[in-house]
């Protein structure tokens, strides 16, 4: 249960910070693997040496590997975050980000003791 170890170890306000600011990372990888992609294609001609065009192609093929597999984890961060935060208000006094973990899955609210399931184990 990772989300629970670092929701328990950081608090919930600073665990989502951290997830959306390594999520928004891993979209600049993508803006980045997507200037690297498209500076190389400028350059790429078919004619000169042979080392030169394999040396683009290397770096364009790399570059779409690692932009898409950040992208990915980019959504894959972003959308367990959004969730997690959809789950974070307490239903019976609306506070925001203001419980205990007393589970890996359960919360109660340090303002009114409700408690809740924040994380679906399934």
């Amino acid at each position: 249960m990772e989300p629970a170890d670092s929701i328990r170890r950081l608090g919930f306000a600073r665990w989502y910070e951290r997830r959306l600011i390594e999520a928004h990372a891993w979209f600049i990888t993508v803006v980045f693997c997507l200037i690297a992609v498209a500076a190389c294609m400028e350059e790429l001609n078919f004619r000169g040496a042979i080392a030169r065009l394999l040396a683009y192609v290397t770096v364009v093929l790399v570059a779409v590997v690692i932009g898409i597999y950040s992208m990915v984890r980019y959504q894959k961060i972003l959308s367990e975050a959004e969730r997690l935060g959809e789950h974070a208000t307490c239903g019976a006094c609306g506070a925001y980000a203001r419980f205990k973990l007393i589970s890996p899955a359960y919360v109660r609210c340090r303002k009114c003791d409700n408690e809740w399931r924040l994380i679906d184990t399934d």
